[in-house]
């Protein structure tokens, strides 16, 4: 099975050195998304730019998933 690597970038990037084993894209892809809602809970952030890349086992970056940030949890009215 193919060795895939998520690197976070927010301006610099994360290197993932390790990487995780997964049966295909589609695979990474999903493992992505999780990641990318890990990051975002762990440290929120308004950057519209910051992505998971990620990357194949030929260092070759087959997508990205974008990195929201920890929704607001405040009532709009109390603003």
């Amino acid at each position: 099975m193919p060795r895939y690597f998520f690197d976070v970038a927010d301006g610099h990037r994360l290197f993932d050195k390790s990487g995780f084993v997964c049966d295909d894209d589609i695979d990474a892809i999903v493992r992505a998304a999780v990641l990318a809602i890990g990051v975002s809970l762990d440290t929120p952030k308004d950057d519209p730019e910051r992505r998971v890349a990620i990357i194949n086992d030929q260092g070759r970056e087959i997508g990205t998933v974008p990195v929201y940030s920890k929704p607001s949890l405040q009532h709009p009215a109390s603003k």
